[in-house]
């Protein structure tokens, strides 16, 4: 029996996915498509493969036996591929603002001289990168999905603290206590304009205070910070290696986010995504230093 190995794959990402509408945007072709090819395989194999659920289309017994298979066929096939094309192609990455730019473009600076032939777009701007869009291969995001046809992994916690400028907290009122922080100026996001409650720090201090400077960029803030403009809650990586900037009450207010990394089902066997992705880790796990402050239990924010 002759198999088409566009079937084959159709019913793979199926699988993973879950949806036609999902599987089809994957692939690349209308969910009519899927849903022929699907119908066609099943008619192949004489059984059914899927059944339909609330939850989507779940295999069968027979689905769930064949799956291992086609797997197996897809490895060999990928296999082939990247021995004729090694590592070679783009590599999109979508990054909140701060984290691509401050700690991540020197790093994939590394990774794209040991790849010369692989090719890095990164995106770090202050806005949700929508990979069900296909905005991105990989998503590095605060806010982890509640559902998708993703693969998703904790990349790191980081570190939040309030931070000023040496020379503005030098000519200003000390800061000895929670209560004296409402004397002080602030730099905070935009309200109407932050793509993440996540984001929202400052008013978990649960203090009358107010932001003077505002910006939708988190290296706006840093810049007005660092130029007396007065205190903000910054991540650590972003000001760690800013001699001008020093921690306030560092022992008693810090918080702590999540970065999730996230691409499709569909591309975590991809050479080149794989080699991103587990580059991405790796760094992660060996920059723990700048990311976190390990000696502080952090608040969640």
């Amino acid at each position: 029996m002759t198999m088409d190995w566009n079937h084959l794959r159709s019913f793979l990402v199926l699988a993973r996915a879950k949806t036609l509408t999902n599987a089809a945007r994957i692939i690349g072709v209308e969910h009519s498509t899927v849903a022929r090819r699907i119908l066609a395989l099943e008619e192949a194999f004489g059984t059914q493969l899927f059944k339909r659920e609330p939850s989507g289309y779940e295999l069968t017994l027979d689905g769930l036996a064949l799956v291992p298979r086609v797997e197996k066929m897809e490895q060999a096939y990928l296999q082939i591929e990247n021995n004729h094309h090694p590592l070679q192609g783009r590599v999109r990455i979508g990054t909140p603002e701060g984290f691509g730019t401050a700690f991540l473009a020197r790093l994939l600076a590394q990774c794209s001289q040991q790849y010369p032939q692989l090719s890095i777009d990164l995106i770090p701007i202050p806005k949700m990168i929508k990979l069900s869009h296909r905005e991105a291969d990989i998503v590095i995001s605060i806010d982890r999905p509640k559902s998708g046809p993703y693969i998703i992994t904790r990349l790191s916690d980081y570190s939040l603290k309030i931070y000023g400028s040496r020379d503005y907290l030098t000519q200003s009122a000390p800061i000895d206590s929670l209560s004296d922080l409402t004397q002080h100026r602030f730099v905070n996001y935009i309200d109407d304009l932050v793509y993440s409650s996540g984001l929202y720090c400052l008013e978990r201090l649960d203090l009358p205070v107010n932001a003077h400077f505002r910006s939708s960029s988190i290296l706006a803030q840093q810049i007005a910070v660092s130029a007396g403009a007065g205190l903000a809650i910054l991540p650590k990586f972003l000001a760690h290696d800013k001699p001008e900037l020093q921690a306030v009450l560092a022992d008693q207010v810090s918080f702590k986010h999540t970065f999730w990394m996230l691409t499709f089902v569909d591309l975590q066997h991809d050479a080149r995504i794989k080699r991103v992705w587990d580059f991405l880790r790796q760094q992660a796990e060996q920059q723990q230093s700048i990311l976190l402050d390990d000696s502080l239990t952090a608040t969640s924010c």
